[in-house]
């Protein structure tokens, strides 16, 4: 429990650098070869440059799941103490549940539970697409990748949206997607600068 409060205060570090080295290398040498879902299968597995196989957002959010019932607002793509881990975040009544999903293996590596005041949490509605979902739509109008980050957000005029991103080879794609419908409403290409190129 120690460790995981320990782990914890610098998961924001770990998160900001997701971006950088950490986001472009490793992602891409996990997303190096895929090739997107199509029909059903829309977490399907990945394979990175080691041969290992990542087991894809929507097995990642069952098996979290299973650990803790709730609403996943969010599954993120990053490391923990040196392993690729999926990262779900689950809204219960008045709580949030952190669970860690090894992205290899599938192995639950813990879970921290914090209260939460937040008045909003009450009005997410039940007729949402899974947080798995939206990336699958993500990745399929991106024309390929790999979908590192997932977030539930309610826009000022009430709509709830998905916000995803989507990690190419030479860029990272970040799309909106309508969180009860599936439509894409807008999807904004970044293209890699020089600067995240390996050395």
């Amino acid at each position: 429990m120690m460790r995981q409060k320990m782990w914890w205060a610098g998961a924001l570090t770990v998160v900001i650098a997701a971006s950088g080295i950490y986001g472009y290398n490793a992602v891409q040498a996990a997303g190096a070869g895929s090739t997107p879902a199509t029909g059903n299968q829309h977490a399907a597995t990945q394979t990175d440059t080691s041969g290992q196989t990542l087991i894809g957002m929507e097995k990642a959010e069952q098996l979290a799941l299973a650990e803790a019932k709730g609403q996943v607002e969010s599954i993120e793509l990053d490391r923990k103490r040196g392993k690729l881990v999926y990262e779900v975040d689950i809204q219960q009544d008045n709580q949030d549940v952190d669970v860690w999903i090894d992205a290899y293996t599938g192995q639950s590596l813990g879970m921290k539970v914090d209260r939460d005041d937040d008045d909003d949490r009450d009005s997410v509605p039940g007729n949402l697409i899974n947080a798995s979902r939206a990336a699958h739509i993500a990745v399929q109008h991106a024309k390929g990748g790999t979908a590192v980050d997932v977030d539930l957000d309610r826009e000022d005029d009430g709509r709830w949206v998905y916000e995803v991103d989507v990690k190419h080879a030479n860029g990272e794609t970040e799309v909106e997607i309508d969180a009860v419908s599936g439509k894409v409403l807008k999807a904004e290409y970044d293209k890699l600068d020089d600067d995240h190129d390996d050395d």
